[in-house]
């Protein structure tokens, strides 16, 4: 089963979504890219933390655990890391809902 979004997150997300593509995957704006990402996930749990009925709950906690931790790990080279959030911002475009 899945949730219905409100119109209200289902615009804010598709924001999200617009927004990630524009900052890109350069260090300097993962912040900004963090903090969309953490706002995604507060407006997943707003529907609920079961699992079995919230979607986008499942793939924002699955992103969470894989390719957001990698953007964490130390590298030798910033483009590595760059690569590693490059990757993730791919993913979480995808986990986001489409129209």
């Amino acid at each position: 089963m899945s949730i219905t979004l409100s119109s209200l997150h289902h615009g804010r997300l598709a924001e999200i979504k617009k927004s990630l593509s524009l900052l890109g995957s350069k260090e300097s704006s993962f912040l900004q890219v963090e903090l969309l990402f953490y706002e995604a996930l507060e407006i997943a749990r707003e529907y609920g933390n079961d699992l079995n009925e919230n979607n986008l709950l499942v793939h924002l906690k699955e992103l969470q655990e894989n390719e957001y931790q990698r953007t964490k790990e130390k590298t030798k080279k910033s483009t590595q890391r760059e690569q590693f959030i490059r990757r993730f911002i791919l993913q979480f475009k995808k986990a986001l809902p489409s129209k």
